[in-house]
């Protein structure tokens, strides 16, 4: 600002008069030369950062799988640290009694269940055939046109299946030693992260800073506990529906009732979709049949729906990931998008574990969840106690083991 200028607007301010001309000032703000370079090193190692995870993906996946497997185990192996087991060996043993528990019904019902699976292409030109009347009563035209040829590809695509290429049978069979390969990773995966896990979670809360520390262990505790219980929850509720449907259909009468249970226990994992598409096969294959079994299978899908949906559900998925529907299809849209069905089975786990963050970052959480992320005496002195909670120093020692 020159002098000339200030002089005169100094004056008549004196005089009562409105300055004519404003006093100007320049402010010039430059920036360290260093701090410009450090905020351009981090944009770039956050885009480095991105395209690295955006490559490896599918080991992302298998990682995510494995802290799944980790969760859902975890309350078994922190029962057994309570006698001579180690973190490590208390793993090992879990992963023995999985290998029993899946490998002794394996052993029982896989003969059987590989027979219906090889019989079951051989009776589907004829049920398909028995599917004909129906729609060539169908109307309008252009339904019944449209259900009679997927019922004659589909019949002559049975009949004359075309023999697989050479490069066809070494791509299955890349396909399966990779997803044999990718299922022994999840296991040693989820073994490392358990023996592990107590210095990750050191080293990731020491980057944090001390008055955030507290919550951030909160959150990541509550995490795991939803996920673990989504976990064991939705491999109990696959269990029952399977178990229910196979027993339902032989009694209905179904052929290959068991191939038909397990595949509504499959279907189970899917969400939103899946308790439909569970029963879809066992109405068809017993359309194919007779019709009136067909309605015993819709009825008899009803009365298992209800109680699911009545009974297993709240008992079974009560203290797991709680999220709205909404949620859940954005959800399921957003990661069959990003990676296909991988993205779209994580999608209801990675919801409920991203409601939990920002339902702390924004103070949202209930009363109960809020509650946690106090000090134990800070709760003792909110709930009108004297004393301090019993057991809160354990309790504490253990969060952050």
């Amino acid at each position: 600002m020159s002098k000339d200028v200030a002089d005169q607007s100094v004056t008549e301010l004196s005089a009562g008069e409105r300055p004519s001309t404003l006093p100007r000032m320049v402010v010039v703000n430059k920036l360290p030369p260093l701090e410009v370079f450090r905020a351009g090193l981090t944009l770039i190692a956050l885009g480095v950062g991105c395209y690295l995870l955006w490559r490896v993906q599918d080991v992302l996946f298998l990682l995510i799988l494995a802290i799944l497997l980790a969760t859902a185990i975890e309350p078994l192996v922190f029962r057994l640290r309570r006698g001579p087991f180690t973190r490590g060996s208390g793993v090992l043993v879990v992963y023995t009694v999985i290998v029993i528990i899946i490998g002794v019904p394996a052993y029982i019902v896989v003969p059987n269940l590989i027979s219906q699976a090889a019989s079951f292409p051989e009776a589907v030109p004829e049920r398909l055939q028995k599917l004909r009347p129906y729609a060539e009563n169908m109307q309008p035209r252009q339904l019944q046109s449209l259900a009679l040829g997927v019922i004659d590809n589909a019949a002559q695509a049975v009949q004359t299946p075309a023999a697989p290429a050479q490069a066809e049978i070494v791509q299955v069979g890349t396909t399966a030693a990779h997803t044999l390969l990718s299922f022994f990773s999840v296991f040693v995966l989820a073994y490392y992260w358990l023996v592990e896990r107590s210095l990750i979670k050191r080293v990731i809360l020491r980057t944090v800073p001390v008055r955030h520390a507290r919550g951030v262990n909160t959150v990541w505790m509550e995490v795991e506990e939803k996920l673990g219980g989504w976990v064991r929850g939705q491999l109990l509720l696959m269990l029952v529906i399977g178990v229910m449907a196979a027993i339902g259909y032989f009694f209905i009468g179904l052929p290959n009732a068991i191939l038909l249970g397990v595949a509504a226990g499959l279907f189970e994992i899917i969400p939103m979709i899946g308790p439909f598409l569970a029963f879809a096969p066992a109405v068809l294959v017993a359309l194919a049949i007779d019709p009136t079994r067909a309605v015993f299978v819709l009825v008899y899908a009803l009365i298992i729906q209800q109680i699911e949906s009545n009974v297993l559900v709240p008992r079974v998925m009560g203290r797991t990931v709680g999220v709205s529907p909404l949620t859940v299809l954005l959800g399921i849209l957003v990661g069959a998008g990003l990676a296909g069905l991988p993205g779209a089975f994580l999608a209801v786990p990675l919801a409920g574990a991203l409601q939990v963050v920002l339902a702390h970052v924004l103070r949202t959480e209930d009363p109960s969840q809020a509650e946690e992320h106090k000090e134990p005496v800070d709760r003792a002195m909110h709930q009108g106690a004297t004393q301090p909670v019993p057991g809160a120093a354990a309790a504490v020692q253990h969060l952050t083991s």
